[in-house]
């Protein structure tokens, strides 16, 4: 009987044995197909691809307040002519298309210094704006004037009458001319600031390896999930279609509703998120992308179904058509189209990403999918 007992209690110690070398492996298994993703070559051609979005639009920033400046000298010299803002109307146009490389990174610098909010915040408050010029008291450094300048204040001042009008006010008033130029200033100053703060600290980035809380993959995961959710399905189209307005169709809340380019920066936006994607740099050089962490997570399917989807979405939102409020109005189904590729993205993107790289989503949205 001892010598049963003793071979029972022998088989209980290897067959714990062999469980815990079992539970070894798998955890092992485990880590190693977490760190399958060559996280290093992901950050850094990532940081690449923020960088050259940074210095375009910080490029374009400037131009157009130096373009802005200009105007306001030639107006103290001569009334200005027709010609005189086609320059300055078409910086505009190519610093806004610039923004939209940038409006997704919502981290670091740019979330610290609100960078969305004094930028690119629509509609914009007309009425206050036409009170800050005839009074002459303005402060464009406070949030509170949020829907008072960025981009859409300038979009209103040089795009909301004829050209003709326009110049006009410009001659009649130049107290208009000298808010043109201060806001401006101020977008072009705000880029500028997040863009050396970004730089200073990339490398930073590039070494932040992880995907918890805080690491860098966590934070561009989170930034480009709110933005695409919050700042792309529903400011682009959601709002101005009713969907995200309480069914109330809005389409005087467009992007770029004086100018008539709403679709156009739609577009931009949308080929900047498939770029940092897919790990697209300027030069159209493949590197590595968030399609490329999935595929090494061993989540292809996945890839597979995001590229299929956002292929779906560049095909609905190719087929609106500036001006998007007159869409909006004649053709809803159309727009509705859009939007519904749109969010059949969000699950892909938000849940089924993250869980497969192990990113906790963070930010929160109270008013659901």
């Amino acid at each position: 009987m001892k010598n049963i007992a003793q071979v029972k209690i022998s088989f209980v110690a290897l067959v714990c044995c062999l469980s815990f070398f079992s539970c070894v492996d798998d955890d092992d298994s485990n880590n190693n197909q977490d760190m399958s993703a060559n996280q290093t070559e992901f950050l850094k051609n990532s940081a690449a691809i923020i960088s050259e979005g940074y210095d375009s639009a910080k490029q374009s920033s400037a131009l157009l307040a130096l373009s802005i400046e200009s105007l306001k000298l030639v107006a103290k010299q001569r009334a200005l002519a027709e010609n005189d803002i086609s320059t300055v109307k078409v910086n505009l146009k190519t610093a806004w298309n610039d923004w939209q490389k940038i409006s997704l990174y919502g981290f670091g610098a740019a979330e610290q210094l609100a960078l969305k909010s004094n930028v690119n915040i629509y509609k914009t408050d007309t009425l206050a704006i036409e009170n800050s010029i005839q009074s002459g008291i303005y402060n464009l450094e406070s949030l509170s004037s949020k829907d008072q300048k960025g981009y859409p204040a300038l979009d209103y001042l040089l795009n909301s009458k004829s050209t003709a009008q326009t110049v006009a006010s410009f001659n009649a008033d130049s107290s208009r001319i000298n808010y043109l130029t201060a806001v401006a200033s101020d977008i072009a100053n705000r880029i500028k600031d997040v863009q050396e703060s970004w730089k200073n600290k990339q490398a930073n980035f590039e070494s932040n390896v992880g995907t918890d809380v805080g690491s860098s993959t966590g934070m561009i995961v989170n930034a480009i999930n709110q933005h695409y959710e919050k700042f792309f399905r529903d400011n682009k189209l959601g709002v101005p279609l009713g969907v995200r307005s309480a069914g109330i169709a809005r389409p005087d809340f467009c992007e770029a509703v004086y100018g008539g380019y709403s679709v156009a920066l739609v577009i931009s936006n949308f080929l900047a998120f498939k770029r940092f994607y897919t790990g697209t740099r300027n030069n159209l050089v493949n590197g590595y992308g968030l399609d490329d962490y999935l595929i090494a997570a061993e989540a292809a399917d996945l890839d597979n179904q995001i590229q299929v989807q956002i292929d779906l979405i560049d095909l609905k939102i190719n087929a609106l058509s500036d001006p998007l409020p007159q869409q909006i109005q004649s053709d809803p189904q159309t727009v509705q189209e859009a939007y519904s590729e749109i969010q059949k993205l969000i699950v892909l993107l938000k849940v089924d990403l993250p869980s497969r790289i192990g990113v906790l989503i963070t930010y929160q949205d109270n008013d659901g999918d």
